[in-house]
């Protein structure tokens, strides 16, 4: 027993004179041997956090350092550790790195002396501490907060100077009906900048899923309000149910992962759009259905008739980012032009809610390479029918409406529901290239 211990200690007091020896004589510094050293000392508690090498493991000791800090992240000695881990590496990609662990650097000049200042370090927050909506029984799994304890989306200050960060909660829902509850994290944040009409309030969800041994996440981009005043205080739901999507020639058209911002002038407004779409009314039952639809319902040529139709945001847009948003919202043309041929129909409950809804798929645009045709969904809403989304939908150039293969299947998903919209986590949708920027 002696004898492996004394082994034992000369192992350790090799290892640690040659890391000192390499500190002062970097040359001498091979990867495979200095980084477990580096890691020894931080753990046992032999180099102070803020004299550690966090620069040699995060660029000039290659992928096996990146390895080395992703290890301390999980399995450091000290929470102030696994800590100190995620912000050396939240800043290794903030400079401009290409991959956590690819090894490469975009700008090598610009972050050789910024790399190494510990107090510059952006230290996240620890997640635990967040606000959570949990149920009865209901606790966040310590194998997620090992993959994502120092890593929420809301644990550091936006590096966006618009925003400021709100708060951040997480709930638990089994969002795809496997029997295992998804994590939700509702990040609310307020845009603070002149760049906006207003301060802007915005929610983003992230849902995180098991993968085998880890945990997925998938992010869903900008929820919104029909107007600020109800984003204030909103909570969000997990609808009851699944819902339908429509595929139109094997591609998906998610309704439901539409941004809802609008550039400021392509917002329709009641008076106008209304009034011009009120005489489609008697033609509605021209237009051609497809085979597996139901009959339009009476009740839209009544909405039409007496101008009830919801519009998409028309109020006050929230805020202004023309260059990223559909240049088409609001009824769908063939409505507004009065040919009701120019168009054909989809009907049918795709929500489940005991209402019919209705798909309307018009105007067959060729952009570039890029051939789609506009789909307008229209939803019951509060008793009042309401144009919910614009879409594109991938179309071959020149087919014909009534040659379209388009079907119904439920979505992998139970939707969001925030302020009376709704919002799918993840589904399949078109690959129609840059049809947003052409509508």
């Amino acid at each position: 027993m002696k004898w492996l211990l004394r082994g034992l200690a000369v192992i350790v007091v090799l290892i640690v004179g040659y890391s000192v020896t390499a500190n002062y004589i970097p040359a001498a510094r091979i990867a495979a041997i200095c980084v477990p050293a580096e890691v020894l000392g931080i753990n046992l508690g032999l180099i102070p956090l803020d004299r550690a090498d966090w620069g040699y493991l995060k660029l000039r000791s290659g992928n096996i350092g990146l390895d080395a800090l992703r290890d301390l992240e999980r399995h450091g000695a000290t929470d102030k550790i696994r800590q100190t881990s995620v912000a050396v590496q939240n800043q290794w990609l903030e400079a401009g790195h290409i991959s956590r662990f690819g090894g490469g650097h975009l700008y090598w000049e610009d972050v050789q002396e910024k790399e190494t200042r510990y107090a510059e370090l952006r230290m996240p927050l620890d997640g635990k501490t967040l606000g959570q909506d949990l149920m009865p029984g209901q606790a966040i799994p310590e194998s997620f907060w090992q993959d994502y304890r120092y890593r929420l989306a809301c644990l550091l200050p936006p590096l966006n100077y618009r925003y400021q960060t709100g708060e951040c909660r997480l709930s638990m829902a089994d969002l795809n009906g496997d029997n295992l509850s998804e994590i939700i994290l509702d990040i609310h944040t307020v845009g603070m900048d002149d760049f906006y009409i207003k301060p802007a309030v915005r929610h983003r969800v992230v849902v995180y899923q098991k993968d085998g041994s880890e945990w997925k996440a998938i992010k869903i981009n900008g929820l919104c309000a029909v107007d600020q005043a109800s984003s204030y205080g909103a909570s969000l739901k997990v609808y009851a149910q699944k819902i339908d999507l429509p595929w139109i020639n094997g591609h998906a058209v998610n309704f439901f992962n539409s941004d809802c911002f609008v550039s400021e002038n392509s917002v329709p407004t009641p008076a106008s759009g209304l009034s011009q779409a009120r005489s489609m009314a008697p033609y509605l039952a021209q237009i051609q259905l497809l085979p597996s639809s139901k009959p339009i319902p009476s009740s839209l040529a009544s909405a039409l008739s007496n101008r009830s139709i919801v519009l998409p945001l028309s109020t006050e847009p929230p805020m202004r980012e023309p260059e990223l948003q559909p240049k088409f919202q609001g009824l769908p043309p063939c409505f507004m032009d009065h040919a009701p041929k120019a168009c054909v129909a989809l009907v049918d409950d795709i929500d489940h809610d005991g209402s019919n809804d209705v798909i309307i798929l018009d105007n067959e645009v060729r952009k570039d390479v890029s051939t789609w045709r506009l789909a307008t969904l229209l939803m019951m809403r509060q008793g009042r029918w309401t144009v919910v989304a614009n879409h594109a939908a991938c179309a071959e150039e020149g087919q014909k409406l009534e040659d379209l293969n388009m079907v119904l299947k439920a979505s992998a998903w139970r939707p969001f529901e925030f302020t009376d919209r709704l919002y799918l986590p993840d589904e399949p949708s078109d690959s129609c290239t840059d049809h947003f920027l052409s509508m």
